[in-house]
């Protein structure tokens, strides 16, 4: 090997022939070697999603902390009313906690996935169960983290206003750096149509099913908390609407209509993130709240008085309210609406598929 050229270098391989190739593995094994791989290289990417969707949060939450910037509503009509700081705005609020939500989602997400992979290493006689949670939710991390991720950076650009679109702030590249990682490791599409051709059927069925009966789990144990009882249900709902979905799918694979899956493939993998999500963030909310009651009834706390005033006081109480917050948020944000998104696929429109090419143009 060698390196010629003056202003232009060549790097040559197997010069004088002194360049030996070894083989990795078994001949004929070089995709499966390779995929292996590329699975590490998407996991890597839904961190690195997290990553800039994390680092947005934490820049928004700051700057709404010290951005001074008008009187609050409730003080509209009071001439002496001064300017406070614009995380005392509702909308602003609003913002941040569906930042705050879905990054902690996709943490819980991401950070399972691995998780798992640990287990099917350390645990061999398990390695069907907690390898099969690693293949069905490696495109999940790619793409549904990266997706979320543009959205959530755009969205603190949102909370700086035109300041967030100027390189002062770091809000604007966090989106330019995390547009990347929705299309290198294959592009979303991609691993969105893994997800339904390939993903949903291994084990036969059995790696969706596990997910699902976790899912199931986690709205078993929400429901022994009052507090949660009512959110649980978002949560029982949506899950119940992607089992449909995906038996409909498995249905419409082996029919004349296998397209459907296909032309939905993207719409169904954030239907199921948003599912997956979901159940992470009540799953830690029961935690929490489990947590709270107890410190609650140490602290005499028994009045929603009193536990308000232990948020301001108490920093285990503010981050178990926190968690609680988040998965509240989100089931009526978004798990909600799960339903009627699985509907809408479940009609199984076919009009891009139908449409002549030259009616493309806008």
């Amino acid at each position: 090997m060698g390196i010629k050229g003056s202003a232009t270098c060549t790097l040559n391989f197997g010069e004088d022939g002194q360049c030996i190739g070894e083989l990795l593995g078994k001949e004929r094994e070089g995709m499966k070697i390779m995929f292996q791989m590329m699975n590490e290289a998407r996991m890597e990417v839904g961190m690195q999603a997290l990553g800039h969707s994390t680092a947005a949060l934490e820049h928004a939450i700051a700057y709404a902390k010290e951005r001074i910037q008008s009187t609050p509503v409730w003080e509209m009509k009071n001439p002496d009313a001064k300017p406070v700081a614009i995380i005392q705005h509702p909308d602003v609020r609003r913002d941040l906690l569906w930042m705050k939500a879905y990054v902690e989602g996709l943490r819980a997400l991401n950070y399972f996935v691995a998780y798992a992979l640990d287990m099917s290493l350390a645990f061999p006689e398990e390695k069907a169960k907690w390898g099969g949670f690693v293949e069905l939710l490696t495109p999940v991390c790619k793409a549904y983290s990266s997706d979320m991720g543009m959205l959530i950076t755009s969205k603190a650009i949102d909370i700086y206003g035109g300041y967030g679109f100027c390189q002062e702030y770091p809000v604007e590249q966090y989106m330019r750096d995390c547009k990347i990682a929705c299309l290198y490791e294959g592009t979303n599409g991609i691993q969105s149509l893994d997800l339904v051709g390939r993903k949903l059927g291994q084990n036969k069925g059995m790696n969706v099913m596990n997910m699902i009966g976790e899912i199931g789990a986690t709205v078993a144990k929400a429901k022994t908390l009052p507090e949660l009882q009512k959110y649980a249900a978002f949560l029982e709902e949506a899950n119940n609407a992607v089992i449909d979905l995906t038996m409909t799918f498995a249905s419409l694979g082996k029919s004349s209509s296998f397209l459907i899956p296909i032309l939905n493939a993207s719409p169904y993998l954030d239907v199921f993130g948003d599912l997956v999500c979901g159940h992470f963030l009540l799953q830690a909310a029961a935690i929490a709240q489990e947590k709270l009651n107890a410190i609650y009834a140490e602290k005499g706390a028994d009045t929603k008085g009193k536990k308000r005033a232990l948020v301001h006081d108490n920093a285990d109480v503010a981050f178990y309210e926190g968690k609680v917050a988040s998965a509240k948020f989100f089931a009526v944000e978004v798990l909600s609406l799960v339903k009627s998104k699985c509907a809408a696929i479940k009609v199984a429109d076919k009009v891009p598929i139908e449409m002549a090419d030259e009616s493309f143009a806008a």
